[in-house]
């Protein structure tokens, strides 16, 4: 593979999960180097040179939780759960989180999108995050510390857009939209995209 160019190299994954699911992947695409594992999550992260690291939550979820939570190698993490657990599994680091009975071909979309830094989850699951707080994720009101702007990129980061994507939608630079972006991080305190969505829809600032 030495040589090609990167846009088609295949994008190396670790899979923490059954091997009849990893079996299935494999079978469904070649764009993945995929490595197996069962322990030793950061260990195997960095021995692979992992781009994407997928953690079956739902099969051991005190042990997949705090290894997710534990990883000091900073890479896309995609969690495969059930509904009740898309809440921790994104106070884990998870910056995806897709039901673990998903098709490969639905793994496998949820894997290179997440590569590419964008947000997947199920309709509904995030909303249910919000409705597990207490706090309705109804309104539409702009928080003070936002600008009328910084809410438009807000709402589309809930819809999963690149930055490029939200740059063509509303006709600004991707300059411009990365910029608007991390300014929203930094207001909602929030390391990933994910979870400044998450946050938001907390504070009822957009709907889900």
């Amino acid at each position: 593979m030495r040589g090609l160019p990167p846009q088609i190299m295949p994008l190396r994954v670790v899979v923490q999960a059954d091997h009849s699911l990893v079996e299935s992947l494999a079978e469904q695409t070649d764009r993945f180097i995929l490595s197996p594992v069962e322990s030793n999550l950061e260990i195997a992260a960095r021995v692979a040179q992992a781009d994407v690291i997928v953690v079956d939550v739902t099969r051991d979820p005190p042990k997949a939780l705090a290894e997710m939570k534990a990883l000091q190698l900073k890479r896309p993490l995609l969690a495969l759960a059930n509904k009740e657990q898309v809440g921790e599994a994104l106070a884990a680091g998870a910056q995806a989180v897709i039901p673990r009975d998903s098709t490969a071909a639905k793994l496998e979309v949820a894997i290179a999108a997440v590569q590419k830094g964008l947000t997947v989850t199920e309709p509904g699951w995030l909303n249910a995050v919000s409705s597990s707080t207490g706090v309705q994720a109804g309104s539409n009101a702009v928080d003070d510390n936002l600008t009328p702007r910084e809410h438009e990129v807000l709402i589309l980061l809930a819809e999963g857009l690149s930055n490029k994507q939200i740059a063509a939608k509303l006709t600004i630079s991707e300059h411009t939209a990365k910029f608007h972006v991390n300014s929203i991080l930094q207001k909602m305190d929030a390391q990933k995209r994910v979870e400044a969505v998450v946050r938001a829809a907390r504070r009822g600032l957009i709907n889900l």
